[in-house]
């Protein structure tokens, strides 16, 4: 077994001594191997005897399953602790974002000159991108298929309409008007060469706040309203009624807050999954007049 400790070992004493570098025999990968950090990189057991599979790697001499790592055309350890992966020039490292540092992209540190020169290491630098030779993590795919999805609060569907009046006491037909992006199921994938996860997000639940105080929760869209339907009540998701008129609310009307509680599964390679939950919401207005009863 090629020890990736001895290796590091090596590498890291040329930085130091400045010395040269005798390469080790091709070197091809057998697994891939994630580090707390996120640092994902593919480790070689044998030497020049690994499956060949796809892997990491850049497109300009550097490393991945299958191919070795090259500097000049002679082989070099793909992956050395201390100084990261190597991408075909350099050696880069995934490392913690600095205090106050950015917490959406990649921090990392790249090592020069190790073959053949000069060592010297770069300061810490941010890319939205992860450095080549570094995979995003499932967690990180996870986000991308999700942004993908364009999730939507409930589009609303509600009696008496925004444009009309309902009456006191009158029954209130609430309803989603459903698409993939306002109710589900909707599935995305995120991928880069050697990796890939794929969400599916499903609606759990509306809540319903009236803007009287109440709300009503719903586990379905709700069936929308039809004039022949008269003064029933709906028959999956549905308020009672107002008890005032709404022009005893700031600008005359209710506010109705449709709130859609999403639970969003995903899975990858290598038996990783994971699940959250995303709320989302949208409003309208609606316009309740107290009956009128006109006596001679």
């Amino acid at each position: 077994m090629l020890s990736r400790r001895a290796a590091g070992a090596a590498a890291l004493g040329l930085a130091v001594g400045l010395g040269a570098l005798l390469a080790p025999g091709p070197a091809y990968a057998d697994y891939e191997h994630c580090d707390a950090l996120g640092n994902c990189y593919w480790v070689v057991e044998k030497p020049g005897t690994g499956d060949g599979g796809n892997g990491g790697g850049s497109n300009n001499g550097g490393g991945g399953a299958g191919r070795g790592c090259s500097y000049e055309g002679q082989p070099v350890p793909c992956v050395v602790d201390e100084l990261g992966v190597w991408d075909g020039a350099c050696y880069v490292k995934r490392v913690p974002p600095p205090t106050g540092g950015r917490t959406d992209g990649y921090w990392s540190i790249r090592t020069c000159g190790v073959y053949g020169g000069i060592a010297s290491q770069s300061p810490a630098t941010w890319s939205p991108d992860p450095p080549a030779g570094i995979l995003p993590s499932y967690q990180e795919l996870a986000q991308r298929a999700i942004a993908e999805m364009n999730l939507d609060g409930p589009r609303i569907g509600i009696a008496p309409r925004t444009n009309g009046a309902g009456l006191v006491g009158l029954p209130i037909w609430l309803w989603n008007n459903v698409s993939p992006t306002t109710w589900g199921p909707i599935t995305r994938t995120a991928a880069v060469p050697g990796r890939s996860v794929t969400a599916t997000a499903r609606a759990q639940k509306i809540v319903w706040s009236m803007g009287d105080g109440n709300s009503v929760t719903c586990t379905k869209p709700g069936t929308p309203y039809q004039p022949s339907f008269g003064k029933q009540r709906s028959p999956d998701c549905g308020y009672d009624g107002y008890s005032q008129p709404s022009s005893t609310q700031r600008g005359g009307r209710y506010t109705v807050t449709a709130t859609t509680s999403w639970l969003i599964t995903w899975s990858g390679g290598g038996g990783n999954s994971g699940s959250q939950s995303i709320d989302l919401s949208s409003t309208a207005t609606i316009d309740i007049d107290e009956l009128q009863v006109i006596t001679s």
